[in-house]
């Protein structure tokens, strides 16, 4: 009870990766049996420096970080919101396996959906996951996300409606 109690009381941000904690958030490793399921915050951090229209975060456990989120988000690409496509896409997701199954990650998802409803004109937001055993689906569920049906590249496609 206890346990819970922390969690509950315990306050989640999101904070800019800075050379500061850069090698913090480079140490943080999901479940070993979840290793295949997400990219490392290495491969995701150099992904997100070459690549236009991409928003990154730590995520922050009162001073302590325990995980990473990126974004495509293409209201920051252009100047001018001209896209067709104003989806906030979820790239990547992960809490470190120490601190999973306590609730962090859903709060951290509620501050990820907050920003997401910020953006200009974003009406939805998408996410894939893996279709093997230990996916997040279930997780995604919870927080409204809604399996479409659609796959790609072998992952399962959810959308959650932002507005």
């Amino acid at each position: 009870m206890e346990q819970k109690k922390q969690s509950e009381n315990s306050l989640v941000t999101l904070k800019r990766i800075t050379r500061m904690n850069l090698n913090l958030i480079l140490s943080l490793r999901p479940k070993p049996r979840q290793r295949g399921l997400v990219a490392s915050n290495a491969y995701s951090i150099a992904q997100a420096h070459f690549t236009r229209g991409v928003w990154f975060r730590a995520i922050y456990l009162e001073n302590t970080p325990i995980g990473f989120v990126m974004l495509r988000d293409n209201s920051l690409k252009y100047k001018h919101i001209t896209s067709k496509d104003p989806t906030i896409y979820l790239w990547r997701f992960m809490i470190d396996g120490r601190y999973q199954n306590k609730g962090y990650g859903k709060k951290a998802m509620k501050l990820i959906i907050k920003y997401a409803k910020s953006r200009p004109n974003a009406k939805e937001m998408t996410l894939h996951h893996e279709i093997a055993k230990g996916n997040a689906g279930e997780f995604y569920e919870r927080l409204g996300f809604e399996h479409t049906g659609k796959i790609l590249n072998g992952e399962l496609e959810m959308k959650l409606k932002l507005k």
